[in-house]
């Protein structure tokens, strides 16, 4: 039933109430069972055994098992034949196979926190109404549908419902539309069936508060049936898809593990026919040949991807902490630096969500606020009022008219005293109070032996009882429509001293012009945002004139943009939904639905969304987004328990700083992958071609294990430390689908993988370096070891830049792989009988090293040849782009 369009006689009979005397005891009950109780029911979740399960399904936590499975099953065959088993990489598997699920299983109950947030809320409170004709207390579960509500300023509505009485009632809807002011409300207004939510004057919703006036209402839904009860149903469902990080990953391992399978089938085929062509085949034989080629698949793929990944986000979060920034999923971290679009509520996020004073008129010329100092203007903003500002811990909240309530609040900022003390020392004669009649307000006091008659009110009303000459009120008039086409709200003063007659003029004290600013620091920020390549759409439940002003200030709405209605967008299929938004900017009369559903459009139109906002009309597209973004100060606790992120400062500078830290956690991701696949290459080709050679397996269990270290060890962590670098936020964002390891950087990682393996296989079959044949074990794996940290520093720069730029960003790097050189010259020289090598003289030493960093001249070489080519490249377009200018 739409209830917004019955009448209320109507509905009452419908719910087996009445108007007058409310529920009688047996309707009460009996309308319980029928539609429930006001209680959000929650959905039973999976278990946590189930949650596991699911975690452990993951391909990449699949690719771990695997690899621990193979790896355990070597070294248990080891122990058992020769007691020489090497289980320290199990257990590093095992370890990195519990924090990736471990991290899974917390960030998928943020659902569950949401539902608990939401069902306390209003547990506490309680509300009067008319139970079989009396006048009662009724706790929030108490409430059933056709209760009769008696409601006035500052109570918590805690149902739905449809209004039957109103004097001057006033909602404040903020959290659930996003409309900044407070409503007025109507009992007697008649909606049509397709009116927006918003703009229902006989309604009444869960969550919302009654800012002025006085009302009844009969209870239309309860619990899980209220416009609140459907967002928590949003909120229960799992967010759709996977981070666009754990798709790349994901695509990454697949692609790494069928080449490294493709190597070892070829490798178990080759050297099985060579066996048999020898006459040597035996069961041990090809058994060996079958373990070695199940180490190059396990070699081949990064197993320490996840470790690593996770320990990065750590440690970004924790940096991104120091900025105000609180990240609840670790993944949100590294996603908000792919977002390409950010939609933003306006109340709250890009505005104060504070009705304030922004200018003040004496006349035709205007001032700032604090440049206006006129006693009739105070008086009347203080004494012909009856709102109050009222402290609380979340801050000053205004009590009545919440633009009364800014005339206040500038009073005090202004005068640095109390507007209580002006109002207690005024010995009120007369008020007329405001009505939406009149539209004005007065209020008379005793002043300096006479009375002082003070009028506020609506510039129309005021402006033709002034003592302005015609021309100067049109002007005025004109100034004022000014202000009113950007969306902001406009209220007159005048005043007259001991007033002869009724048709006597008072003199015009000036207007104040009223409106909720926009956050200072959100100007920088949306042009940060552009110069990123990050569109910004603003998603509000406010009125589209509000909204578009607020928008072309901001500048996220240029001349060509578009502002439409939500209602437009819902009459739309998802194709032409998706069309629509790539010229659509602001989206006004938005419903937590119809965000939601541009939301999943733009997810679908491959880009990667983060959604802002503060109110509970926010959190289903906060939830569903890539990255969901909420308010910590001014933000509900609903909505900041379904986001991603919470911003400790509510500044949307912050959303910013966390897309330029989510690039460069990106960028490290990066350095780190072209390292460890370059190791992992450069190790792979190496093994195979020694093995085609007829040459036994280079490296032994415990170089291995040293190898795997400095893979997967600190050498490899410091390159997760880099500090962004000044270019960060000049790039466009990185596409959904787009690789993690492009062309460039996949021809690099052959390159240098292909120049280490040859190297080394030079070394093992000509000895360049003249080491003893004592030496030569030691040097294979000396040169190895010393590859991979010059390859480690290769791997700084992921472009064309210069390795060596920027070193001052990352100070722990040189000092991880100096500390890691003198640990492998311990081993070298003093642990060697543990390692199976043999210690090296210092002009072998020497060489090795030297041969090691020639894989720094390759690498800048490369570089420098790619910086020269992209020069022309761009030479070629700037000439091409003259020519047609001409």
């Amino acid at each position: 039933m739409q209830v917004h369009t019955r009448s209320a006689a109507e509905i009452a009979a419908a719910f087996r109430s009445d108007i007058n005397g409310g529920l009688s005891d047996a309707a009460a009950r009996k309308n319980a069972e029928t539609y429930g109780k006001n209680v959000i029911e929650r959905k039973k979740g999976k278990s946590l055994f189930g949650r596991i399960a699911e975690a452990l399904a993951e391909p990449m936590i699949l690719i771990l098992i695997f690899s621990f499975i193979i790896t355990f099953g070597t070294n248990l065959g080891k122990a058992l034949k020769t007691g020489d088993g090497d289980f320290i990489e199990c257990i590093g598997i095992v370890g990195a196979i519990c924090l990736s699920v471990g991290i899974t299983l917390f960030m998928e109950g943020s659902s569950q926190k949401a539902f608990a947030a939401l069902s306390v809320m209003y547990d506490k409170v309680s509300v009067k109404a008319l139970r079989g004709g009396k006048i009662v207390l009724l706790a929030k579960d108490e409430i059933v549908v056709g209760d009769v509500l008696l409601l006035s300023g500052g109570d918590k509505v805690l149902a739905d419902g449809r209004i039957v009485e109103s004097r001057e009632l006033s909602v404040d809807e903020s959290a659930l539309t996003g409309e900044s002011a407070p409503v007025k409300k109507d009992a007697t207004a008649r909606v049509a069936e397709n009116t927006p939510l918003a703009e229902r004057k006989n309604m009444l919703y869960s969550g919302t508060f009654i800012a002025a006036g006085e009302g009844k209402m009969i209870v239309t839904g309860v619990g899980s049936h209220t416009e609140m009860g459907q967002i928590a149903g949003e909120l229960s469902v799992r967010k759709d898809g996977k981070s666009p990080l754990n798709q790349k990953l994901e695509r990454l391992t697949k692609t790494v593990t069928i080449v490294g399978a493709c190597a070892a089938a070829l490798v178990i085929i080759v050297s099985a026919v060579r066996l048999f062509l020898s006459g040597t085949a035996s069961f041990e034989s090809l058994s060996d040949i079958f373990i070695t080629g199940i180490v190059l698949v396990v070699a081949s793929v990064p197993e320490g991807l996840p470790a690593i990944v996770a320990v990065s986000l750590a440690l970004n979060m924790m940096k991104l902490a120091k900025e105000n920034v609180l990240i609840k999923k670790l993944i949100a971290t590294e996603t908000a630096g792919a977002v390409s679009v950010i939609c933003s509520d306006k109340t709250g996020t890009l505005t104060e969500n504070r009705m304030s004073v922004v200018r003040v008129c004496t006349g035709e010329t205007c001032y700032a606020p604090e440049d206006v100092a006129k006693e009739a203007l105070y008086q009347n903003f203080c004494i012909n009022s009856t709102a109050d500002l009222i402290q609380e811990k979340s801050g000053l909240r205004y009590g009545g008219s919440s633009s009364e309530g800014a005339l206040l609040a500038e009073y005090e900022k202004k005068t640095g005293e109390k507007y209580s003390d002006m109002r207690k020392k005024a010995k009120i004669t007369h008020r007329v109070p405001f009505s939406s009649d009149t539209k004005f307000m007065i209020t008379a006091f005793v002043h300096g032996g006479g009375v002082r008659t003070l009028i506020k009110g609506a510039p129309e009303k005021v402006l033709p009882l002034s003592d302005l000459s015609y021309a100067r009120k049109q002007k005025i008039i004109a100034s004022i429509a000014a202000y009113e086409k950007e969306g902001k709200r406009v209220l007159a003063f005048a005043h007259a001293d001991d007033l002869k007659s009724e048709n006597a003029r008072y003199i015009f004290d000036g207007f104040a012009v009223i409106a909720d600013p926009v956050r200072g620091e959100v100007y920088d920020a949306v042009r940060v945002c552009k110069k990123a390549g990050i569109a910004v759409k603003m998603l509000t439940g406010d009125n589209i004139l509000t909204a578009s002003a607020i928008a072309r200030e901001l500048k996220i709405m240029s001349d060509d943009g578009e502002a439409v209605e939500a209602s437009v967008l819902e009459d739309m299929d998802d194709e032409e939904l998706k069309a629509a938004l790539k010229r659509v900017t602001v989206v006004a009369r938005s419903t937590p639905a119809a965000k939601l559903r541009i939301v999943k459009a733009l997810k679908e139109s491959g880009e990667v969304v983060a959604v802002t906002g503060d109110g509970i009309n926010d959190a289903p597209a906060i939830r569903h987004a890539d990255v969901g973004i909420a308010m910590g100060v001014t933000g509900s606790q609903i909505t900041k328990e379904a986001a991603d992120v919470v911003l400790l400062n509510d500044s949307f500078a912050t959303v910013v700083k966390s897309v330029a830290f989510g690039r460069n956690v990106y960028k490290n991701l990066q350095r780190f992958i072209l390292f460890q696949l370059t190791v992992n290459l450069s190790a792979v080709l190496f093994i195979v071609l020694t093995l085609f050679t007829g040459e036994p397996a280079p490296f032994n269990t415990l170089q291995l294990l040293w190898i795997n270290v400095v893979m997967d060890g600190p050498p490899a962590l410091t390159l997760g430390l880099e500090s962004p670098s000044a270019s960060v936020m000049e790039n466009k964002p990185v596409g959904r689908t787009e690789s993690i390891v492009g062309k460039k950087m996949f021809f690099r990682i052959l390159l240098h993988a292909a120049y280490m393996a040859a190297v080394l296989l030079l070394q093992s079959k000509f000895n360049f370096i003249g080491a003893s044949a004592a030496e030569q074990g030691a040097v294979i794996f000396t040169l190895f070891i010393t590859f991979q940290l010059f390859n480690a520093f290769n791997s700084r720069q992921v472009g064309k830049t210069s390795a060596f730029a920027d070193l001052k960003n990352n100070r722990l790097m040189p000092l991880t792989f100096g500390l890691t050189f003198l640990i492998h010259v311990f081993i070298v020289q003093v642990a060697h009988k543990a390692f199976g090598v043999s210690p090296l003289s210092f002009g072998v030493w020497v060489k090795t090293v030297l041969a090691a960093a020639t894989v720094v001249l390759i690498s800048e070489a490369y570089k420098a040849v790619y910086r020269l080519m992209s020069a022309e490249k761009n030479d070629g377009k700037r000439k091409k782009v003259f020519k047609k200018a001409r």
